[in-house]
């Protein structure tokens, strides 16, 4: 599970795999993903192991029950709009107070914990504090520095080495298509109707809204595939950024003649303005916004004056 990273991210596999082969698990761990868009694949492969080590079922059939959502000894939270609440932690602690139910050990993960608010983040502290044996604490973050010091303090830390990007999109984004139930071919249909929509956008502009059903509508029909639309968009405007700025690209690399285009009919700063935009519209999608007026909101906002 994890010996595709084993190339790629050496320290933090050995580490890993040193705890799991002599079952020398520390009851908190915190992966500090330093940019790198495979921290939650590799927090999941490392918690399919930690599963799996004293565990007589299905190997197989567990790790896929993990990635739907259905194994009872997992837990994952993650934000409620922009901040994790503290209702999540409480009621999480409630849940862990329990004996694991399927196997011997259980590990809830905590995406995006440099987002809990001091309310929020004292509560977590507690629980990290009173270690429960057999209860394993997994915290994700992209800026550690806003991380409580004290909670750092009682973890492991493990910090992840930057990503070296893909030529292919498509292996750039799989993470991001890890909780979809779509296959390669659809996440590549997925990736090829971001990328229609951002080029009728930026040669069409407020036409764009007449034609939201067949370019948005028709195509990200939920929240979640909005929100995972979103997240397209913003990472394609920060390649045009990097190609108009330094000539290089990290995420479509195959979208070079694209990229170039739009970056020559934009400003610098009608670039940054734009994402900016996008990750605010993202934001509006995750507190569940209505979908058909945020997308309106989406388009005027970005065509400006």
């Amino acid at each position: 599970m994890l010996d595709k990273y084993m190339d790629g991210q050496p320290v933090v596999y050995r580490m890993l795999m040193n705890a799991i082969n002599n079952n020398k698990l520390s009851h908190a761990y915190l992966f500090d993903s330093n940019g790198n868009s495979d921290v939650y694949d590799i927090v999941m492969s490392f918690v399919k192991m930690i599963v799996c080590m004293d565990n007589e079922f299905d190997i197989d059939d567990i790790s896929k029950r993990i990635d739907d959502g259905n194994y009872l000894d997992v837990k994952v939270i993650e934000p409620y709009g922009l901040w994790i609440k503290k209702d999540q932690v409480l009621e999480l602690e409630e849940e862990f107070n329990k004996k694991a139910i399927e196997g011997k050990k259980k590990v809830y993960i905590i995406k995006s914990a440099d987002r809990m608010n001091s309310s929020t983040a004292n509560s977590i502290l507690k629980f990290l504090e009173e270690p429960v044996d057999d209860i394993i604490a997994i915290l994700i973050v992209d800026n550690l520095s806003l991380v409580l010091p004290t909670i750092v303090s009682r973890c492991q830390v493990l910090r992840l080495n930057k990503k070296n990007y893909s030529d292919n999109t498509l292996d750039n984004f799989n993470n991001l298509f890890y909780n979809s139930k779509l296959d390669d071919e659809n996440k590549k249909l997925f990736i090829n109707n971001v990328l229609s929509f951002i080029k009728e956008f930026e040669f069409s502009e407020l036409d764009t809204i007449i034609y939201g059903k067949r370019l948005w509508h028709n195509n990200f029909k939920n929240r979640d595939e909005c929100i995972m639309a979103m997240e397209l968009i913003i990472n394609f405007y920060y390649d045009v950024i990097k190609y108009k700025t330094l000539k290089t690209l990290d995420f479509f690399k195959d979208n070079n003649e694209l990229i170039g285009s739009i970056a020559s009919k934009n400003s610098l700063e009608d670039l940054i303005r734009k994402v900016s935009i996008c990750c605010r519209i993202k934001t509006y999608f995750m507190i569940n916004l209505n979908i058909n007026l945020t997308y309106d909101r989406f388009i005027i906002e970005m065509c400006g004056d």
